[in-house]
């Protein structure tokens, strides 16, 4: 729940520009910096501008990078607005699935496919963009200006098939998006490995029971970590959400009850 109140007041936060802005700053997250509410830069929308005049992002690529640093995927379990309509959908009561494990490997393709190498050979206008399929565009930039206009072009039809196919993954899977496809969560995976910021493992020792297992959003069994001793956030696909840390704190004080732990 706490983690849910910060979720919605930062996406409030981010959209709430009355007109002045930010947009020479990146926020790492999924937001679309062409919705008149957004206080912030997209990095995959500035990278996309960059590749397509073939120019180097040094102050963009290099605030992502010391954010990533910093603090990881901090940002996804925290701040971005699209894990937060991400964790509402999956709450749907219907049959869920989990996802082959090779999938988490396609955000990678998108990242250097559809942010750097096709607008670097084809232009910033190419369709075979990111921004030209974004999900957090059709839902802050298409779907205002189908509203306003009572029109639907082709491109706003291709952003809202793609947000669809999310909306339906992500209902199927928890925070699939992030897993699969987000390339800002391709971009900043590897920074998990070497980050500043520590989900510390339980003081007493891991007791196997796998609760974290269960809670954790994005399935990459912190367990296994944990009952090394070693942070469960040195993961790619993990956004720093602490829940397997809550999951140990609450199980700790009932060693009798975990059915996995050693005698």
């Amino acid at each position: 729940m706490k983690r849910t109140i910060v979720l919605i007041l930062a996406a409030l936060a981010l959209h709430s520009s009355w007109g002045p802005e930010a947009k020479w700053l990146c926020n790492p997250v999924l937001s679309c910096h062409s919705c008149v509410l957004a206080w912030f830069a997209c990095p995959i929308g500035v990278f996309v501008h960059y590749s397509g005049y073939h120019l180097f992002p040094f102050f963009a690529l290099g605030t992502v990078l010391l954010i990533g640093v910093s603090i990881g995927r901090l940002l996804c379990g925290w701040v971005c607005p699209f894990g937060l309509l991400q964790d509402w959908l999956h709450k749907i009561p219907n049959r869920k699935l989990e996802l082959p494990g090779w999938t988490s490997h396609l955000k990678y393709a998108v990242l250097v496919l559809l942010v750097f190498l096709f607008p670097f050979f084809l232009g910033e206008s190419t369709w075979l963009s990111f921004c030209r399929i974004c999900p957090a565009a059709a839902l802050q930039v298409s779907l205002p200006t189908v509203i306003q206009s009572g029109s639907v072009s082709g491109a706003n039809l291709v952003r809202f098939g793609v947000l669809g196919g999310v909306i339906v993954l992500a209902i199927l899977s928890s925070r699939s998006f992030c897993k699969v496809l987000c390339p800002i969560g391709a971009l900043l995976a590897p920074l998990n490995l070497i980050s500043f910021w520590i989900v510390k493992p339980p003081r007493t020792g891991c007791l196997s029971c796998v609760k974290c297992d269960r809670l954790c959003s994005t399935d990459v069994k912190p367990s296994e970590r944990l009952s090394r001793n070693i942070p469960p956030n040195r993961a790619l696909d993990c956004i720093v959400c602490h829940d397997c840390q809550l999951a140990c704190a609450s199980t700790l004080p009932k060693k009798a009850s975990c059915p996995n732990a050693p005698a």
